[in-house]
């Protein structure tokens, strides 16, 4: 029962995001990501649902810890080394942008080192990882439910933010897009 309350409550919270990213999309003068503000409702609601997500997400996880059976072994030699990628890499690109601008809030230049050399969405792609790791680590269909649907949620976040860096930095920004791809 209280794995399936979780479960839901996952799926609410990611179609919510979903819903209010396609708006930011859309109409980018009603952004909902990056919030406007620290102190937006923007702001609070998009952390506090992540944190809240992440926990509930990794709580489902041991929960229903190998439901569907799968070999040990495999999850082993496949999860773990997937899951600590994602862990080191979202970590690298956090430390890299520093709290504030990770939380979406406006720097004063373009971050083009560390693993931003690479990838203009190092987190996304940890995230990504880090999901695929535990999906796999996990052997539930619930986080495999939830987990695909956390990883599609977090294609159209660049194309939210970009209009918005875009702004910001202006020429800038768009030679640093020239030369360092989106995800890989």
């Amino acid at each position: 029962m209280i794995s399936e309350i979780i479960f839901t409550t996952i799926l609410f919270l990611e179609v919510f995001v979903i819903i209010f990213i396609i708006i930011s999309i859309i109409t980018p003068h009603r952004r909902f990501w990056p919030p406007p503000s620290k102190n937006s409702w923007q702001f609070y609601f998009f952390w506090a649902g992540f944190y809240y997500g992440l926990i509930a997400f990794i709580i489902l996880g041991i929960l229903n810890w190998n439901s569907s059976n799968t070999f040990l072994m495999l999850r082993i030699i496949t999860g773990i080394p997937l899951f600590s990628a994602g862990s080191l890499i979202f970590i690298w690109g956090v430390a890299t942008l520093k709290l504030d601008r990770t939380f979406g809030l406006k720097g004063n230049k373009i971050i083009s080192n560390g693993p931003y050399k690479f990838t203009r969405n190092p987190q996304y792609l940890g995230l990504f990882f880090f999901i695929s790791g535990f999906m796999i680590l996990t052997s539930s269909i619930l986080i495999l439910i939830s987990g695909l649907i956390g990883i599609i949620l977090f294609i159209p976040f660049p194309f939210s933010e970009e209009p918005w860096l875009k702004q910001q930095y202006g020429k800038e920004y768009e030679d640093y897009c020239k030369k360092v791809r989106r995800f890989i």
